[in-house]
């Protein structure tokens, strides 16, 4: 608050009153420029802060997804599981074949080469919510803007997989049994419900390679961040032509 006190006497021509008034200004544009030369200092400093949570929870997104990018290996078994059923052997009735257990988990995308972990988000959410995204630059806030949405993209096709997994994990404690070496399961399907795996598998597989490459484009998303990249429009079409050819092949 800023107060403004009276001259401690009258004033007794015009130019003590123009001195008064004069002095009464100075004061108050005094005050108002060192109130916002404060509050810009502490806006600058929550800019620096930000960025710098920004940029740490980007590198350990890279390091993440680096580990998350491991599970496409995991294609293979879907696609295995795909040409088995498919090309089973049929008897009485009935389509028989021998795979590994899926690779899959309850609640989540994976837990035989490595359990998937959900890169976070959660230093841009928390600055959104408190509008604190005014403080960085339009670049810089776009470019984290484009990021976010693509987590989200990240997240659908993350809650794809898993789906498609139970799923598969479902006809698993189904249809199959454990062999005597306990290391493969012999499966004894109907045709139509060989039919109906090899389908979710199919759909495993695919739903595996769009996560592999969202995962990819916001690996390589956020490396263009951390390197100075402030042009979200170009980056994200330079990575959406190069990301497929970052994957490994079938």
């Amino acid at each position: 608050m800023l107060d403004v006190h009276p001259p401690h006497h009258a004033a007794r021509s015009w130019t003590d009153f123009f001195i008064h008034l004069a002095t009464i200004t100075a004061g108050l544009l005094i005050a108002i420029g060192l109130e916002q030369s404060v509050e810009a200092l502490h806006n600058l400093h929550e800019r620096h802060q930000l960025e710098a949570d920004l940029q740490r929870e980007g590198e350990k997104n890279v390091d993440t997804i680096t580990r998350d990018l491991r599970l496409f290996v995991e294609a293979e078994w879907f696609q295995g599981a795909q040409a088995a059923a498919d090309g089973g052997a049929a008897r009485d009735g009935f389509v028989s074949f021998s795979l590994t257990r899926a690779p899959c988990a309850p609640g989540t995308v994976s837990d035989s080469v490595a359990r998937y972990i959900m890169p976070s988000d959660a230093v841009w959410t928390a600055a959104r919510e408190s509008n604190r995204v005014g403080l960085l630059p339009v670049d810089e806030a776009r470019m984290y803007a484009r990021l976010a949405h693509n987590f989200q993209l990240l997240t659908d096709g993350r809650n794809h997989m898993a789906a498609v997994c139970e799923r598969i994990l479902a006809m698993q404690a189904r249809f199959s049994s454990a062999t005597a070496a306990g290391t493969r399961l012999e499966w004894h399907l109907r045709p139509e419900h060989a039919s109906e795996f090899a389908e979710t598998a199919s759909e495993a597989a695919v739903a595996l390679r769009g996560l592999m490459f969202r995962l990819r484009f916001l690996m390589l998303f956020e490396e263009g961040i951390l390197k100075g990249n402030r042009d979200a429009e170009s980056l994200a079409r330079d990575l959406n032509s190069q990301v497929w050819q970052a994957l490994p092949r079938d």
